[in-house]
């Protein structure tokens, strides 16, 4: 039986998504909790993607495979059961074996969530705190280049492993409510640390210290150096086209 659940996860304490020698990431946590739930040695858990350490999560997807089938709440407050607070399924649903959590994405949407006020203890790595944030009118200009199909080499980190660099991002845009600010981003794919190498760049960009437009024709890593650290990163939302 194939179940697919959502998540939202506090990346803090975890190495990330991915299945580490540590047993700290987030997959080993509910790999572990769906072999308790399900009585089973071995249960793989397949995301629809990997977050950095530190990346927080809304709307994770993952699916994995079970050995016998149980009543929906079950599966939802029993792996809750077994998951640390930090990890939290939100809801699960039965799957046929043609769906795929990573190779059946359509698209995805990431938030990344800015705070521009005097700095919080309890903000911390919830956010990334910028002072002085332009507007979100120049915010939103910056990134507007990225909208559309590009080539977007100079906002790939390297070790990544893609074998292109060629991305579609279909909306990208700021939101401001008070002292937060919220960058939305969706594409068909990200690259290693896009999102937070685009963000740090936005904000140059809107501050008249880079160019969006020239730094994406470049293609060239060395011409975007700077990057907005993972705390302030969320995956929002994934959709499979349903």
């Amino acid at each position: 039986m194939r179940y697919k659940i959502t998540l939202s996860y506090d990346g803090t304490e975890f190495c990330g998504w991915q299945s580490q020698p540590c047993g700290t990431s987030v997959q080993d946590a509910v790999e572990r909790a769906a072999c308790k739930l399900f009585c089973a040695e071995k249960i793989k858990a397949v995301g629809s993607g990997r977050t950095d350490a530190g990346v927080h999560a809304l709307g994770q997807v993952a699916h994995f495979d079970a050995p016998k089938s149980l009543p929906i709440k079950n599966v939802v407050g029993g792996l809750n059961a077994y998951l640390p607070q930090s990890v939290r399924v939100l809801d699960a649903c039965e799957v046929g074996e043609a769906f795929d959590a990573r190779k059946s994405v359509k698209k995805k949407t990431y938030m990344y969530l800015l705070y521009g006020g005097v700095q919080q203890p309890v903000l911390n790595n919830r956010v990334w705190f910028v002072s002085d944030l332009p507007s979100k009118e120049k915010l939103d200009a910056a990134v507007d280049a990225v909208a559309g199909e590009h080539d977007f080499a100079t906002f790939m980190a390297a070790g990544g492993g893609a074998k292109t660099s060629v991305r579609t991002v279909y909306d990208a845009h700021f939101e401001r409510h008070g002292e937060f600010t919220a960058f939305y981003i969706t594409a068909n794919g990200f690259l290693y640390n896009m999102v937070r190498i685009i963000t740090a760049q936005a904000i140059k960009s809107a501050r008249g210290d880079a160019d969006m437009r020239e730094l994406l024709a470049a293609r060239d890593r060395s011409q975007a150096k700077e990057l907005a650290p993972a705390c302030g990163l969320y995956l929002y939302k994934v959709d499979y086209g349903e």
